[in-house]
């Protein structure tokens, strides 16, 4: 395991002689990277840098290799999930074994919040005979409230829906539209979930078959891809689609993704003149796909 956590900086504690917060008494955001694909393993260092700048101790969980084609050994020291006040998953299609799931089951089970980026929401591809068969399905519905159907083409259009603007993950989110480079995700989103952002994509008409039935997508649809929700453990939930390297060049969706950790944790957000970094992180794992 690869954990990167860089140390926060509080210049302004320093100049007024102020002792800076000892890491043991911030609050602990776990970023687990499951997959190469979208290269999280390039976005989440930096986003943690960023919340470590307002105050987190953070730790990043990047496994050697490509975990997707891994059985065993899949994300070496997981078991840092047991310390954390907020875990955000950013995985893909994993295969671990019981043994190295439970972390994961167990810190659901606590009722902590939850944060999942872009392809958690099929974080495991595990054989139709496997005893953790069910959270292929499960950890999306269950754990996110929005599990994967299918992405359409291109881009996507963005729209924060304007009743949802007074959520405190959408605070001081000024710019209300834009595009982002990554493809639309289409869900099946829980009962109860709270929608925040929109987003529209084309893609072709097609009628797909799924376990749990049949459902036609056209070329052109439009679905939720940012979303407030409480699991059925009593976890606050963040959801979103949005997670390709593109996305966080734009500063409206670092602040929201800021902005969702201190609300999991019932901390005030960062007020409007808050300084919110952009990066600009190109895609390596299939450059000509978005």
């Amino acid at each position: 395991m690869r954990t990167l956590v860089s140390p926060l900086l509080v210049a302004l504690c320093t100049a007024l002689l102020l002792p800076a917060m000892a890491d043991e008494e911030k609050p602990h955001v776990v970023l687990v990277c499951g997959t190469l694909h979208y290269s999280p393993e390039l976005t989440m260092p930096v986003f943690a840098e960023e919340l470590e700048r307002f105050g987190f101790k953070t730790t990043v969980v990047v496994g050697e290799g490509d975990p997707e084609k891994k059985t065993e050994n899949v994300l070496p020291g997981l078991e840092v999930l047991a310390d954390a006040d907020v875990a955000i998953f950013f995985m893909r299609f994993l295969k671990m074994p019981e043994a190295e799931f439970q972390p994961i089951k167990d810190y659901l089970e606590s009722g902590k919040p939850v944060i999942g980026l872009r392809t958690a929401n099929h974080s495991f591809k595990y054989s139709s005979d496997h005893p953790l068969y069910e959270w292929n399905d499960g950890f999306g519905r269950r754990a996110l409230a929005g599990p994967y159907i299918v992405h359409q083409a291109g881009t996507t259009d963005i729209s924060v829906i304007p009743s949802a603007g007074k959520h405190p993950v959408l605070a001081n989110v000024e710019k209300t539209d834009w595009v982002s480079p990554g493809t639309l995700y289409l869900t099946r989103l829980e009962p109860g979930i709270e929608p925040l952002v929109i987003g529209k994509g084309l893609g072709k008409d097609r009628l797909l078959k799924r376990s749990w039935g049949s459902i036609m997508v056209n070329d052109s649809e439009a679905d939720i891809v940012a979303w407030a929700w409480e699991n059925e453990w009593g976890g606050k939930v963040f959801g979103t689609s949005f997670g390709h390297p593109g996305d966080f060049a734009e500063e409206s969706h670092n602040r929201m993704l800021i902005n969702s950790v201190h609300w999991c944790l019932d901390m005030e957000v960062p007020p409007a003149d808050a300084n919110i970094s952009t990066w600009q992180i190109e895609r390596v794992d299939k450059k000509k796909k978005k």
